[in-house]
């Protein structure tokens, strides 16, 4: 963005922000971890991880779908009892943006504050004042940043590494998810397995999925990327003492930072649902062997 568009553009949000200013005069002041800390929480106490965000919250409510997580009362229930949890060995994680936007971008800055402009007062009811929250951003702490500096964010990446390092890990992902195929993301991990799901309403096969979880998962680290799914799957493994991180857009974003993406771009080989284009879902062919062989299980409808 050039220097004269950036400047319209922060008049123009500053502007808007003070005539809604309203709309969000009510919305309460959360405690959320910094990225950091949230890390160091996760490896130190080895707490399990859901994330919420924009979808999630959207699926605590009855009248709203997702492009790829149609709604249910069973969803809708799950994530209700998900952001109420107060397992020792789970930790809650909300947007940062909730509670500061000042370390982000004004494209950033302005969906956030557009978001509680319209959903703060539904949300906020099922949020606790007194209660400590990570950070959702651990898998989403490059693009929507303002600083994207390498020095940042090679910190930040290998803060996460530490969490798997020389970790037994079970990658439970969406068919085009394909989570460190092509980059060196997992490679300090002791060794990687993958279990297959739905690219779309990956929910309908929830009951399939936690089994697989189970038989698969014990004594695993397991990372889910899976949408909403994966945000109930850690809770629920959690309740049974099982390591899961609802590890989300991780790969995409690490791939966006080596590429010093600007804005959301299209992903050869992974299905990109907020870029604006698709590029194809082939695998290059010098990682398609490895990321086969490291797959145990494909869970369909």
């Amino acid at each position: 963005m050039s220097l004269k568009k950036r400047i319209t553009s922060q008049f123009y949000y500053y502007q808007w922000l003070f005539n809604t200013r309203k709309l969000r005069a009510d919305f309460p002041s959360y405690h959320i971890l910094s990225i950091k800390d949230t890390i160091d929480n996760i490896i130190k106490n080895k707490r399990s991880v859901s994330r919420f965000g924009d979808g999630e919250f959207r699926l605590m409510l009855p009248e709203y779908q997702l492009e790829f997580q149609e709604n249910s009362d069973t969803i809708r229930e799950k994530m209700r009892e998900v952001i109420g949890s107060d397992l020792e060995n789970h930790l809650v994680c909300l947007p940062e943006p909730l509670v500061s936007v000042r370390s982000f971008d004004v494209i950033t800055k302005y969906w956030w504050k557009k978001f509680i402009n319209n959903y703060g007062s539904r949300i906020s009811p099922f949020l606790k004042k007194n209660k400590t929250y990570g950070n959702s951003f651990i898998t989403r702490f490059y693009l929507g940043y303002e600083d994207k500096s390498e020095k940042r964010n090679l910190d930040i990446i290998q803060a996460l590494k530490k969490i798997w390092d020389k970790k037994d890990i079970l990658i439970i992902e969406g068919k085009y998810s394909r989570l460190g195929v092509g980059n060196d993301l997992f490679d300090n991990a002791a060794s990687v397995q993958r279990i297959i799901c739905p690219e779309k309403n990956a929910f309908r096969c929830y009951d399939k999925i936690y089994e697989a979880a189970k038989e698969f998962g014990k004594d695993k680290l397991i990372l889910a990327a899976l949408g909403p799914s994966a945000t109930i799957l850690a809770h629920d493994l959690a309740k049974i003492n099982y390591w899961t991180i609802d590890i989300g857009h991780i790969d995409i974003e690490y791939i966006w930072f080596l590429r010093k993406a600007t804005e959301k771009i299209a992903i050869e080989g992974r299905h990109v649902n907020e870029a604006e284009t698709q590029k194809s879902f082939d695998i290059p062919e010098e990682f398609s062997k490895p990321y086969q062989q490291s797959i145990i299980l494909e869970i369909k409808e």
